[in-house]
């Protein structure tokens, strides 16, 4: 039998983020995946800001804008009535240029330390894969078809097939995070069922990805990043020559015989002249939701798709996924290292669902907005109201509360605190230390980010640096946890953070805060570790 601390079911963003997560904590995990390369599909083509400051963290930024679209070209969604006929307005977004000079322009904690980035998730795994094949802790195994598993109170015995042999695998694991898609075998395994719904008015659709540089038709009504014209959108991949085109269904069976000559049914969709190039690939999916009625089962934790399943609008499905590896990986990284206790195990489920649950909602609300203005043109509602109508609606890609400002109110590794909590709004990120939030991004005098100074595991951040951070970092050394002492001289950056002291966990979420040290720092310590039970 093959041992690992950890097992990763599955390598697709968020299977390589959890595995990468884990080798930063110097945790080795089998990393398998029942195909042999990554993903030739577009499924994605987004990473926003939360997600782009882990990738930060991991020190994957750089290596995914190098793969992305370049930084000059702003993310413009256009709204239209199709391309051969009129626009309707513009949703202008930044470039990542142009949103860095925000960032510097406007440093008063309510924007992230980085930017989102547009890129393909057929560019983005090659960037993951790389890395995982580069780091000694990540055993990655291609062509390994997870089948069952086992556990007990020591551990997770996993049965698994290679797909070229069918020749069975058998690993010991202390732990299991499932990664492996929406029709996650792990999930189905641990007879976890999930509340699913679909999307009326919009029952299936087809997918042509293909090659073009026939920019004069294309751009007709100007650059884009995004092109909605109800019934079909068509999606810029890298401000070159590719592009996906999705075309809705009017009924469950349109697509149930996929078009023999896609490049002529994609022609005849968009009513106009276009060179197509090549097509790429070609798919038929059904729009829909899914929520998993339990993250955790035991030591096997669920994540990404197999956790949740979003509608594209808004960008937050594999995102969401990002925010689930960095929790699953620093809780499980340290129970493996000695140093978390059992309740990480319940924080997981208790942290992470609701977000989740707060994502699928608001992505559902907003290709309701796409189906309302569709409704609105089809009902004879004049275009320069159908227009107004989305310009009031235009958070879709912009919703800094949602991607920035979620806590984790309930968590049983957080101190939280007595008073009413910071107002929240899906539109604006409120910049808080209030206890599992994300905290402030601010760029201190010498222009380095503040965030740069956060460790791998814990951070004391130190406004006062004199001495009352003492009984923490002294209970911390007393349980064997890490601590960073940070101490910051910058008083812009202190009252950001609203208190003296501020204690962040590895996945830079507020764990304590305070004017000074607590009154029993070892019972501080034990919770935020996950050694104590209850809020």
């Amino acid at each position: 039998m093959d041992p690992a601390p950890v097992l990763v079911v599955g390598a697709g963003p968020v299977g390589m983020a959890t595995a990468l997560a884990l080798a930063r904590r110097g945790v080795r995990c089998v990393l398998a995946d029942q195909d042999f390369e990554t993903s030739v599909h577009p499924k994605l083509d987004y990473v926003n800001a939360r997600s782009m400051e882990f990738f930060r963290q991991l020190g994957l930024a750089h290596a995914v804008r190098a793969a992305g679209v370049a930084p000059r070209h702003p993310a413009d969604v256009i709204w239209s009535t199709g391309l051969a006929g009129r626009p309707l307005t513009t949703w202008a977004l930044p470039s990542v240029d142009e949103e860095r000079r925000r960032i510097a322009a406007h440093d008063d904690g309510t924007r992230p330390v980085e930017p989102g980035q547009r890129i393909s998730q057929t560019d983005l795994e090659p960037v993951l894969r790389a890395h995982c094949r580069r780091s000694h802790l990540v055993d990655l195994r291609p062509g390994l078809r997870f089948d069952t598993l086992t556990q007990d109170d020591q551990g997770v015995t996993s049965s698994l097939r290679d797909v070229m042999t069918d020749e069975r695998i058998r690993i010991r694991s202390r732990y299991v995070i499932g990664c492996d898609g929406a029709s996650s075998r792990v999930r189905a395994v641990l007879g976890i069922g999930g509340d699913g719904f679909g999307v009326p008015g919009l029952p299936g659709a087809f997918m042509v990805h293909f090659k073009s540089r026939d920019l004069a038709s294309l751009h007709r009504h100007g650059p884009f990043w995004h092109y909605f014209a109800f019934r079909y959108v068509v999606i810029a991949q890298d401000e070159k020559d590719t592009w996906t085109a999705h075309v809705n269904g009017a009924h469950p069976d349109e697509f149930a015989t996929p078009p023999a000559d896609p490049a002529a049914f994609l022609l005849a969709t968009l009513g106009t002249e276009l060179k197509i190039d090549k097509v790429l690939l070609t798919s038929r999916w059904r729009p829909g939701f899914m929520l998993a009625d339990r993250y955790r089962a035991g030591r096997v934790l669920l994540a990404g798709d197999a956790a949740h399943r979003m509608f594209p609008t808004g960008a937050y499905g594999m995102n969401t996924g990002i925010g689930d590896a960095m929790d699953a990986a620093w809780k499980v990284a340290a129970l493996v290292r000695h140093t978390g206790g059992p309740a990480l195990l319940d924080s997981y489920e208790t942290d992470r669902r609701p977000v989740g649950l707060r994502n699928m909602r608001t992505s559902h609300r907003h290709i309701g907005v796409h189906m309302k203005a569709g409704g609105l043109l089809r009902d004879g509602v004049p275009p320069a109201a159908v227009a107004e109508f989305l310009d009031r609606e235009r958070g879709e890609n912009e919703y800094r509360g949602v991607e920035l400002g979620y806590r984790y109110d309930d968590s049983p590794v957080v101190c939280h605190e007595d008073g009413p909590a910071p107002r929240w709004t899906p539109e604006a990120y409120t910049p808080t230390t209030w206890p599992g939030s994300r905290p402030p991004s601010v760029l201190l005098a010498d222009g380095t980010p503040l965030f740069d100074l956060f460790a791998t595991d814990f951070t004391l951040v130190d406004f006062a640096g004199d001495g009352r951070a003492g009984p923490l970092l002294r209970a911390a050394a007393a349980q064997g946890v890490p601590v960073r002492h940070t101490v910051v001289r910058d008083a812009r950056a202190r009252e950001l953070w609203e208190r003296d002291l501020v204690l962040l966990r590895p996945d830079h979420h507020v764990a304590w805060r305070g004017n000074k040290a607590p009154v029993d720092a070892a019972v501080v310590v034990r919770r935020v570790r996950g050694a104590a039970q209850g809020r």
